[in-house]
């Protein structure tokens, strides 16, 4: 939780994401479920999308209209083809998603506030030398940018 009250957006380790609330984008539960499933089938019809949120229990097929229009709105899938044709795709893969929302996240809790974000990330991440190792090579590596 934020000092401010507000939740901050999380990926659970199986890498599903699940909703939050805060200045950042943030999907609602039903918008993570309809961008799992893009991630995991590609491009796909909202007949087959409403299908597939349908196998959990019951669902509108114009909820799910209405949260694949939210979502293209909020730039996070694209829209191919026209009528019987249309097909709903991901705008970018689950790894980008994820790095734009952590980007925004620790974007929004830098100013001011920048060594308790990097203390924070650093203790999140501390169990893991292999994304300790990942932060180290980035780090390098936008050095070398500047």
């Amino acid at each position: 939780m934020l000092s401010n009250g507000r939740r901050m957006k999380r990926v659970s380790e199986s890498g599903r994401v699940r909703a939050g609330h805060e200045g950042v984008r943030t999907l609602g539960v039903l918008q993570a479920r309809v961008m799992e499933h893009l991630w995991l089938r590609g491009p796909d019809s909202i007949a087959n999308v409403h299908r597939a949120l349908e196998q959990s229990g019951p669902i509108a097929y114009t909820t799910v209209a209405t949260e694949l229009s939210r979502l293209l709105r909020k730039q996070l899938i694209v829209k191919t083809g026209s009528h019987l044709d249309t097909r709903y795709a991901a705008a970018q893969d689950r790894a980008g998603f994820v790095e734009r929302l952590v980007g925004d996240v620790v974007g929004s809790l830098m100013p001011g506030n920048e060594t308790a974000a990097i203390h924070g990330f650093v203790e999140a991440i501390a169990h893991d030398d292999a994304a300790l190792e990942e932060t180290l090579r980035l780090i390098r590596e936008r050095r070398r940018r500047r």
